[in-house]
C-alpha cells in the first residue's frame, strides 16, 4: 500500500507543463520507486508473476489505451520572468496524452507507447503561443533471475523548466532510461543506464547541443529484513556536437543505505564525490563531494510527506561555463482531507554556485554567479465519482535571486481547471 500511495504522490507533485530533462538516478529501491533488491519475502513471493493492473483505460483487443486530458485556466503575473516591468496575462492550457500498453505472459511483462502534447494560447501576448509534444516507449520484463525496464522520451518544447532559460528556447530532447536489477542470495546488482540528448532550433544556441551518457552500477547488501547497504560506481561521458573545449567525462564513487525507520518512513542516503573533468585545462574542473538522499514519511493512509536532498553538477548554459553546482532540498505533502478531495503542498530551495568568475563590461560586475531559487505551491484536486473527471485549483510561485543584476525574478501563477484521465 505505501508503495501506491508514493506513486500516486509522485504523479501529483509532476509540473503540469511535461518537459524532458536529464534522467535522475532510480537509486531509492523497493522502499520509493524502484524494485530494489530481489531477495525480500516480497519478491520471492512476486518474482515472475503478473503485475500488470487490468480494469483500467479502454480495451482494443490485447492492447489497454489510455487517454487523458487536462485543461487549465491560468493567470500569470510575470510572462517573461523579467526582474522588473513585469508583464502579466490569461492563459489557456490544454495537454492531452494518450498511452497504449500491451500486457505480456498474463501481464508479466509490458510494452507501452504515448503521444502527448501542451497547447499554451495567451490572451495579450500571443508570440508566447506554443505546441510542445512528446512521445515515449517503454517495455518491462519480470523474469525470476532478473527484471528489466526500459523508457525512451523523445519530446520538441521550448519549456523553460528546469533550465536556466527566462526566455523560451525551442530544442529537441530525448531521454533513455534503462534499469538492469539481478539478485543472488542476501546480495544484488543494479545496471542503470541514462542518455540525455539535446539539440537547439534557436540561432545562436547551437554550441549547447550536447549529449550525457551516464552507466551506473551498484552491488548492494540486505544487511537487515529492513536496511540494504550498496556501494555505486558511476562514469558519465559528456559530449558537445559543435565545441570541443566543453567535452569531458566524469567519475563518480558514492555508499548508499536505504529501507525503513519504523513502518512509517522510508529513506535512502548516498553520499561519494565525483570527479568531473573537461577536456580542455583552461576550463575549471568539478572535483567535489556529491550526495542524494529522500525520506518518505507517511502518517496516515490519507497523508504523505516527501523530502528530497540534491547536491551535484549541472550542465550550464550562461557565459561559456561548464557547469554550475546545485544544492536543492525539496519538501512535498499531500493529504486527503474528504473522500474525494485532496490538498497537494510543495516547496523547494536551491543555491547554484557557478564554475568561474563573470565579467560583465556593461555593469563592472566581475564576480562568481550565485543563485537561490525559491519555489513554493498548493492546490485543491475534487475527484469525481467516476474516478475518470477531477477539478483542481493550484497556486504556484518561483523566486530567483541572483547576485547578477537582471538574472532575478518572481513570479506567481493561479490556475483552476478540469482533468479527465480513463
Amino acid at each position: 500500500m505505501k508503495k501506491n500511495w508514493f506513486f500516486f504522490v509522485w504523479f501529483l507533485f509532476l509540473p503540469l507543463v511535461s518537459y524532458a530533462y536529464v534522467p535522475e538516478p532510480k537509486s531509492a529501491g523497493k522502499y520509493f520507486s524502484g524494485k530494489g533488491t530481489k531477495a525480500s519475502e516480497q519478491y520471492e513471493a512476486t518474482a515472475g508473476m503478473p503485475t500488470y493492473d487490468y480494469g483500467k483505460g479502454i480495451q482494443w483487443g490485447s492492447v489497454h489505451i489510455k487517454p487523458s486530458f487536462d485543461y487549465r485556466l491560468r493567470w500569470d503575473d510575470n510572462v517573461f520572468f523579467e526582474e522588473s516591468n513585469e508583464k502579466n496575462d490569461i492563459v489557456n492550457s490544454f495537454a492531452g496524452e494518450t498511452l497504449a500498453e500491451l500486457p505480456l505472459g498474463g501481464g508479466q511483462h509490458l510494452l507501452s507507447g504515448a503521444y502527448g502534447f501542451n497547447r499554451e494560447l495567451f490572451n495579450r501576448f500571443d508570440s508566447q503561443n506554443h505546441t510542445d509534444q512528446h512521445g515515449k516507449i517503454g517495455i518491462k520484463l519480470n523474469y525470476v533471475p532478473f527484471t528489466l525496464d526500459m523508457e525512451d522520451v523523445l519530446e520538441r518544447t521550448v519549456s523553460r523548466a528546469n533550465t536556466e532559460f527566462t526566455s523560451r528556447i525551442q530544442r529537441d530532447e530525448n531521454a533513455f532510461h534503462s534499469l538492469l536489477e539481478i539478485p543472488f542470495a542476501s546480495f544484488f546488482l543494479e545496471n542503470e543506464i541514462t542518455d540525455f540528448n539535446v539539440g537547439y532550433k534557436t540561432a545562436g544556441n547551437d554550441p549547447f547541443n550536447h549529449n550525457l551518457f551516464t552507466f551506473y552500477q551498484r552491488i548492494g547488501h540486505d544487511w537487515t529484513p529492513s536496511t540494504q547497504i550498496l556501494a555505486e560506481y558511476a562514469y558519465t561521458y559528456i559530449h558537445y556536437n559543435n565545441v570541443s573545449n566543453r567535452n569531458g567525462d566524469a567519475n563518480q564513487f558514492m555508499l548508499g543505505l536505504r529501507g525503513n525507520f519504523t513502518e512509517l518512513i522510508a529513506y535512502q542516503i548516498w553520499g561519494g564525490a565525483q570527479y568531473r573533468i573537461y577536456d580542455e585545462d583552461a576550463q575549471p574542473d568539478f572535483n567535489g563531494f556529491v550526495v542524494r538522499a529522500a525520506a518518505q514519511y507517511q502518517p496516515s493512509e490519507i497523508s504523505t510527506w516527501t523530502l528530497r536532498l540534491d547536491r551535484s553538477p549541472q550542465e550550464s548554459t550562461f557565459d561559456n561555463q561548464n557547469f554550475y553546482t546545485r544544492n536543492q532540498v525539496t519538501l512535498n505533502w499531500q493529504r486527503q482531507i474528504y473522500e474525494r478531495i485532496f490538498w497537494n503542498s510543495h516547496g523547494s530551495v536551491s543555491y547554484h554556485e557557478y564554475s568561474r568568475i563573470t565579467k560583465r563590461a556593461s555593469t563592472g560586475e566581475e564576480t562568481t554567479r550565485r543563485d537561490t531559487l525559491w519555489e513554493a505551491g498548493t492546490g485543491l484536486e475534487y475527484k469525481m465519482p467516476n474516478d475518470i473527471i477531477s477539478f483542481v485549483v493550484d497556486w504556484n510561485y518561483v523566486n530567483r535571486d541572483s547576485n547578477l543584476s537582471g538574472l532575478g525574478y518572481e513570479s506567481n501563477e493561479i490556475s483552476a481547471g478540469v482533468r479527465a484521465s480513463f
